[in-house]
């Protein structure tokens, strides 16, 4: 028996039955003696870049897309780490600018001790703060140049500070002016002493 084509159909003997009576004679089974012919046609195989359905330039691009975004995006974020970090230290410079120009010309006008001792207790904390927004901003420096920026503002603002308590520890009306003009000025050395961060 030979093996059926892949292309025909299988075919199995058959019986026949009839309603009349039985004879003994032996059923006839039929069976395909012709070799099939093997059918072979011309299809052209695709080729894997074909079969998938996406041309090869398409997974390059995707590629190539991958790839600048894997670069663009550590960038893009580092970028907008180091602009937010400018802008608090732009902030905190004017904290400082205002405690050199603003908070210290104050106190040299006020008539006595008690009266700068008074003020400087109001204004205290907000000097504090700056110094402590200083110190927290110069571990997260995005460079050595902004981080020394950073130190050089919160250690100024701190001597000041220094400087300020210990006039009024000292009592020393008649020198006050002259004091206060010396730390406004050391403020102002620092605050232009900075370079542009840019």
């Amino acid at each position: 028996m030979a093996a059926p084509s892949p292309t025909l159909p299988e075919t199995e003997p058959t019986r026949t039955e009839s309603s009349a009576p039985e004879e003994p004679t032996s059923p006839t089974e039929t069976e395909s003696t012709a070799a099939p012919s093997p059918t072979t046609s011309a299809s052209v195989q695709p080729t894997s870049a074909e079969s998938d359905g996406a041309p090869t330039w398409l997974w390059w691009l995707l590629v190539a897309l991958l790839v600048a975004l894997a670069v663009a995006i550590p960038l893009l974020v580092r970028a907008s780490h180091r602009r937010e970090w400018r802008e608090e230290l732009a902030s905190a410079e004017d904290e400082v600018a205002w405690f050199a120009r603003g908070l210290i010309p104050q106190l040299r006008q006020l008539g006595s001790l008690a009266e700068v001792a008074g003020a400087w207790n109001l204004a205290e904390s907000r000097v504090a703060a700056v110094e402590d927004r200083l110190t927290a901003l110069a571990p997260s420096a995005p460079d050595e140049v902004a981080r020394a920026r950073a130190l050089d503002l919160r250690d100024a603002v701190r001597a000041a500070r220094g400087q300020i308590q210990a006039l009024l520890e000292a009592g020393r009306q008649e020198t006050m002016t002259q004091d206060l003009d010396a730390v406004a000025a050391r403020l102002e050395q620092v605050l232009r002493a900075g370079t542009p961060l840019d």
